[in-house]
């Protein structure tokens, strides 16, 4: 079976979770959680075209993306899956649930997690794929996931800031994608202190889903959380997933 987008990380018999990194992430970005995560279920991770690791071109349009993935995502997943999502990965789940809904396919995600995540409306009236090199490094250092020392590293930013810039255009156009609600068991994960994105955003997904979803507030927890804060993401995961 030959895959271009997603990568086993884990084998597993008692439950499949998929992960879509955030802004400029990759395979690697879920390490910390995938390590917190010790129950035999099988993990895939999602490798945005582009980013490191992949020799597809990069994407700046949230529905040419989701039918990448789509292509793919019908090899992998099982009954009973579980999709996560963290930050701009939790709106490219969503997108790619939504077509899998569409188009009324007969295996799909029981549960959606979506972490630290606004709703694709956010994005609407946002222009940051306009911002020149220094407005967009600006722009990465609010939601914190990069440190001084790459930042300031110019032949590694030179490599990284197109893929962050598409990245920004997948967000972007979200915001002006029209979708169908789906009716799926939802709970977002926010972090206490998250400086990118106010939790009043987390509101506007009643917006894109049928059932009723639940908010989690992680204490002491920034944008970032699923790094440094990985094990209790993991076990909300384990009792997202009935695993507990």
């Amino acid at each position: 079976m030959e895959l271009k987008t997603f990568y086993k990380l884990r084998e597993g018999s008692k439950g499949q979770l998929i992960c879509f990194p955030y802004l400029g992430g990759y395979v690697s970005s879920f390490n910390d959680v995938v390590r917190a995560m010790t129950e035999d279920i099988e993990i895939w991770v999602a490798n945005p075209p582009g980013h490191f690791g992949s020799e597809l071109a990069l994407i700046s349009d949230i529905n040419e993306l989701t039918s990448v993935y789509y292509k793919d995502i019908t090899k992998i997943i099982h009954e009973g899956s579980v999709f996560l999502g963290h930050s701009m990965g939790g709106i490219v789940s969503y997108s790619l649930l939504e077509r899998m809904v569409r188009n009324q396919d007969k295996v799909l995600p029981k549960t959606l997690i979506l972490s630290a995540c606004a709703a694709p409306s956010r994005f609407k009236n946002e222009h940051y794929t306009k911002l020149n090199d220094e407005g967009l490094i600006k722009q990465i250092q609010v939601y914190g996931g990069l440190p001084e020392s790459i930042l300031n590293d110019h032949k590694l930013m030179e490599i990284m800031l197109p893929i962050f810039r598409a990245d920004y255009g997948i967000l972007e156009s979200s915001g002006q994608t029209s979708y169908s609600k789906v009716d799926i068991e939802t709970h977002l994960l926010w972090g206490e202190k998250d400086k990118a994105e106010d939790i009043s955003v987390a509101m506007l997904w009643k917006d894109c889903l049928v059932q009723d979803y639940d908010i989690i507030t992680i204490k002491n927890a920034e944008h970032m959380f699923i790094h440094n804060k990985a094990e209790e993401v993991a076990a909300y995961i384990k009792q997202f997933m009935k695993l507990a």
